[in-house]
């Protein structure tokens, strides 16, 4: 009988401290699901300032289910993620992608894989448990919070590990286009989606590339890749800000020519210009960022990364 394979995609940067570490625990894994399939790797390097490359290139010439591909420069990691799966080979099953820094324990594949046996297409990791910095913590208590008032039938496969089966990959490939949000990009080809909840473990080996810098672009990303909401409450707030403005001019003028009160020269004539200035750029600002949504949505077409170099790779 012919095994499935699983292919592990795994973005790099600076991991020289893990790379053998995690193609070891994979390994370990392959023996425990020796019967039914067989893991193949294929690693991202996003032009890694360290050994990284090197190690990998070592890899790739000691076992030829190690394939690479190398960008021409850094391009984050979800860019990288992206590319990586439209240059998966077609005879891959199911692409698993689980970050460098064993962070998310091996054994979560075992899991991934008995949920795809049941027919899933996108299996994700659900962390119950986190290790971060009381600034990481109140940061995304306030980008959840956020996240789920503005993002309608918000994913939650916003951890390091999925599963994907390759209908959700060549759904990828057709689609040719790239979005920051990678999760949202998924959530939207519309397979089933299921979680299987594990406790993030503590990074062992070298330092984590993702700080709170890093973690405000992404929410900014995900929320404005996502939805046009944002768009919507401006054009919203410009209403009320008119409506505001208008009533206020009202007021003024019968303050003024009706009720005669006495205002200082040309006080209240400023008031109503400005008033009347200020509605008018507020509805004009909003009109013209739901044109810009619009226009954004439908140029989702981008570019993949550069690929500077593929080894053991074949389409």
């Amino acid at each position: 009988m012919l095994k499935k394979i699983i292919g592990i995609l795994c973005p790099v940067f600076n991991e020289e401290e893990n790379i053998v570490d995690f193609y070891k625990a994979y390994l370990e894994i392959q023996n425990q699901i020796n019967k039914k399939y067989e893991i193949h790797f294929l690693f991202l390097d996003n032009r890694s300032l360290d050994n990284s490359f090197i190690i990998l290139k070592k890899l790739s010439r000691h076992n030829k289910n190690v394939s690479l591909i190398r960008y021409s420069k850094n391009f984050g990691v979800m860019k990288s993620i992206y590319t990586g799966l439209i240059n998966v080979p077609s005879k891959w099953h199911a692409i698993a992608v689980f970050d460098c820094d064993l962070q998310d324990p091996p054994n979560l594949l075992i899991e991934f894989i008995k949920e795809f046996e049941k027919g899933n297409d996108v299996i994700y990791g659900k962390r119950i448990k986190r290790n971060e910095s009381y600034v990481q913590k109140t940061f995304r208590f306030f980008y959840t919070v956020l996240s789920k008032i503005l993002i309608k039938n918000k994913p939650d496969i916003e951890s390091g590990a999925w599963l994907l089966s390759n209908k959700v990959v060549n759904q990828l490939k057709k689609k040719s286009y790239y979005v920051p949000y990678l999760p949202g990009l998924i959530n939207s080809l519309g397979f089933n989606l299921k979680k299987v909840e594990y406790t993030r473990l503590i990074r062992v080996k070298g330092k984590a590339k993702f700080n709170f810098l890093s973690y405000f672009y992404y929410a900014i990303d995900s929320i404005i890749g996502s939805t046009l909401s944002p768009l919507r409450i401006s054009v919203f707030l410009s209403i009320i800000f008119a409506i505001v403005s208008c009533g206020s001019t009202i007021y003024f003028l019968l303050a003024k020519f009706i009720f005669n009160i006495e205002f200082q020269e040309g006080i209240a004539a400023i008031i109503i210009i400005l008033l009347f200035n200020f509605s008018l750029n507020f509805l004009i600002l909003g009109i013209m960022g739901e044109y810009i949504g619009r226009i954004f949505k439908n140029d989702e077409i981008k570019s993949p990364a550069i690929i500077d170099e593929k080894i053991n790779l074949k389409l």
